[in-house]
């Protein structure tokens, strides 16, 4: 939330999870963690974090120094998420606007580094959440490639963004079926199909019914996390998140 102001009202409207971006309130500055998780300390709901996005790149294939730098610090990370009793530690596999100039190879950079950052999780008693990102040529992973990462490293799960699916064109309730019980978590938001504009559900071209559907069919604990646009009113969040229960509770 870049208004920051308006975090004391949310959590005196909201018992339920949160998840909290290392980047930051705004995203576009260093932030002094052990200062920011103040604002969420007495917090009774459970707790995840999204690991930082920028500058860090755990698939860089041209530079192995990138790629040991990020791994290095989201290490630190998931540490950082134990100390403060965080659940689960969403991690992209790739920078996501970053060009791919060796597909192969920044993959197989990418993937040994989540197998050594799922063990290191696994030892936290974290849970390691992988995320769908990138459009078209950006994306690090098609489709079947993200199933297979799973079935290639036991000790992370998937998270699935449904915006993300949506814009490249992904079977998205045919991929929450096909992870199982390996899906951890759903970044809940909608877009026009073009860019990822994190609008609230039904704001877009998303078609939601059939991943209602595929939701509803998982047996197993998930998290449904509503990733929505900074600039998102309060009120539309909480209402949200109300609807998001009715519909899984369907």
């Amino acid at each position: 939330m870049k208004r920051i102001d308006d975090c004391k009202e949310l959590l005196d409207a909201w018992s339920g999870g949160l998840e909290l971006p290392m980047d930051g309130p705004n995203w576009d500055e260093p932030v002094n963690w052990h200062e920011e998780f103040k604002r969420f300390k007495g917090h009774k709901g459970p707790i995840s974090v999204h690991s930082p996005i920028w500058e860090l790149n755990l698939a860089s294939a041209r530079f192995e120094m990138i790629s040991q730098y990020s791994y290095e610090v989201y290490k630190e990370c998931l540490e950082w998420s134990a100390h403060i009793g965080a659940e689960q530690m969403v991690v992209h596999p790739s920078l996501y606007s970053t060009r791919l100039f060796m597909r192969e190879q920044s993959q197989r950079r990418s993937i040994d580094n989540l197998k050594r950052l799922g063990e290191v999780a696994q030892k936290l008693r974290i849970d390691l959440a992988v995320e769908n990102v990138g459009f078209h040529e950006f994306a690090l992973f098609d489709e079947d490639e993200f199933v297979r990462l799973f079935e290639e490293i036991p000790t992370i799960s998937a998270l699935v963004d449904v915006g993300h699916a949506h814009i490249n064109g992904w079977d998205t309730p045919g991929l929450i079926r096909r992870l199982g019980e390996r899906l951890s978590a759903v970044h809940l938001h909608d877009n026009d199909g073009i860019d990822d504009l994190h609008l609230p559900i039904g704001g877009g071209t998303i078609e939601w019914e059939p991943i209602w559907e595929a939701l509803r069919s998982q047996k197993h604990a998930y998290r449904s996390i509503l990733e929505y646009d900074f600039d998102t009113p309060l009120a539309t969040v909480l209402e949200h998140a109300s609807l998001v229960k009715r519909e899984l509770r369907k």
